[in-house]
């Protein structure tokens, strides 16, 4: 790859290669929501955000984020699995813990770190995230420990550049911000390019992917910061994600569903401007008065509604404006068909999910397995590449040993959500068993019932050896259970012996 001296430098050329997409960007965005990729020369708070004449492409678009927010992060419910690893099984059952302890403690975790989600107040800025892959495909998430926050970078503001295999090799973050924004370290570190606090200055944070690990420089303007403001992580546990929507073969950017829609949403979009200038043209109306006739003008118009006025019926006559009323009913039905297409890729004929606070779990896993059948392996893979990160940096938050070996899971369409998932293949098994104790007694004599329970296991996909006494320990509660029947027969032995011989006595005397 070419190597640059400068920030500046790489940021030019990067950002140089790029306009053409950039303008498609600008374009999608204005068909459903501009301030995901306002156009350069838009001042956002001197501007309105509605630039077209269709609302169904911001409709549709907040629609599928809002589908998608609620499966990827339900509320109050986890978004991930933890499960440990072998080494730390091992040692926690050394400690005495049992697996049911350990399933226990992990699900403490997945619990704490959900909660933590909604401590931090960071759902906003995760239904940002989706909204921008949805329009432009594009969006870097920085998941700052210091700050407790998330920030969402829109693509104009950043650069990347990928290896073969679709891994982030270069990434360059350009702001510009004014120099008295800057934090003060940052200032007093380039003091000699004399900037006062109004001026505005860019300011880069310049990534490159060396050995499987990521290295930071910043720089102001074309000076490069201190050593100390570098930044050094490893590939997985990198803040900066650069996330996508659909990343095709040897693309450094994705593509958003918008774009696969563009054509139907532009078409909309002109008919819809058709509807709209042809419906006012319709309200539009004159009176043509005979110059020849009899009736004045003026009287008829200042008349009252009722007045008598001389004149004759002939000489006026109205003219209604605007194109035939079926050319109109033509273009709405065209228009019908598009919004059709349109709402059945943004799967808004479908039920809407609740948006409150209790979401039933089948309802997130409907949602979700219709997310997976719509969008294929995309949903599956950005739940993968969203949700694991976001796992990881809410359990470093809840003070999660760095050293234990925990796995984790994100929760897609194709699992259940989170440990419900187990308890729901736990309750297939255990209505299973009981269709089984129903059979006679001669066909429960000759089952082998270890056999049997791995195989109902291993047909609903759940470990049911850890529910089940093992042989050593059935034994010896059958052992235990002959004792006590032992124990109690002698005892009611004694105690019909000591009444037989209590009624002898009674009798003798």
């Amino acid at each position: 790859m070419t190597s640059y001296h400068t920030a500046q430098e790489c940021w030019s050329k990067l950002d140089g290669e790029r306009q053409t997409m950039l303008r498609r960007f600008e374009r999608y965005a204005a068909l459903t929501i501009p301030k995901v990729c306002y156009q350069d020369e838009i001042v956002p708070e001197d501007t309105d955000d509605q630039h077209d004449y269709q609302s169904l492409g911001a409709q549709g678009t907040n629609h599928l984020t809002n589908k998608m927010m609620l499966a990827l992060f339900a509320p109050s419910r986890p978004f991930f699995r933890a499960d440990a690893g072998p080494d730390v099984k091992r040692e926690l059952a050394e400690a005495g813990m049992t697996e049911t302890q350990i399933v226990a403690a992990l699900g403490q975790v997945e619990r704490d770190s959900a909660a933590e989600l909604d401590r931090r107040a960071q759902r906003p800025k995760l239904y940002t995230t989706l909204r921008h892959l949805i329009v432009v495909g594009n969006v870097l998430q920085i998941l700052d420990d210091k700050k407790e926050a998330i920030r969402v970078i829109g693509v104009k503001r950043w650069c990347v550049k990928r290896n073969v295999e679709g891994k982030v090799q270069t990434l360059i973050v350009r702001e510009c911000v004014k120099f008295g924004e800057l934090e003060d370290a940052v200032q007093a570190a380039v003091a000699d390019l004399g900037c006062q606090p109004e001026d505005k200055v860019e300011f880069y944070q310049w990534l490159k992917l060396v050995d499987g690990k990521y290295s930071m420089t910043q720089w102001v303007k074309d000076k490069q910061l201190p050593v100390e403001f570098n930044g050094d992580w490893p590939e997985a546990s990198c803040p900066y994600r650069v996330l996508t929507w659909d990343l095709a073969d040897e693309s450094d950017y994705g593509t958003g569903l918008v774009e696969e829609y563009s054509g139907d949403i532009e078409a909309m979009s002109v008919l819809s401007e058709a509807i709209v200038n042809g419906g006012v043209l319709a309200a539009e109306f004159r009176w043509l008065l005979n110059p020849a006739g009899l009736t004045s003008a003026e009287e008829f118009q200042n008349s009252e509604n009722g007045a008598v006025i001389p004149g004759k019926e002939s000489d006026l006559q109205s003219v209604q404006g605007g194109p035939n009323p079926n050319a109109l009913q033509m273009v709405q039905a065209v228009l019908d068909k598009y919004e059709r297409r349109v709402a059945q890729g943004f799967l808004m004929n479908s039920a809407v999910i609740r948006d409150a606070e209790r979401v039933t779990a089948e309802e997130i896993r409907m949602t979700a397995q219709e997310l997976e059948t719509a969008f294929g392996g995309v949903y599956s893979s950005l739940a993968s590449s969203l949700q694991t990160p976001i796992a990881y940096w809410l359990m470093r938050a809840i003070k999660v040993p760095k050293g234990l070996d925990l796995r984790i899971t994100a929760v897609t369409g194709l699992e259940a959500l989170s440990r419900n998932g187990d308890l729901d293949r736990l309750l297939q098994a255990l209505e299973i068993f009981g269709k089984v104790a129903a059979l006679p007694p001669q066909v429960l004599d000759r089952m082998e019932w270890k056999p049997f329970s791995d195989y109902v296991g291993n047909g609903v996909g759940i470990d049911l050896s850890p529910f089940f006494k093992t042989e050593e320990q059935y034994q010896q509660f059958l052992a235990a259970n002959r004792a006590q029947a032992v124990q109690t027969n002698n005892a009611m032995e004694a105690g019909k012996a000591g009444a037989q011989a209590a009624a002898q006595g009674a009798t003798q005397q």
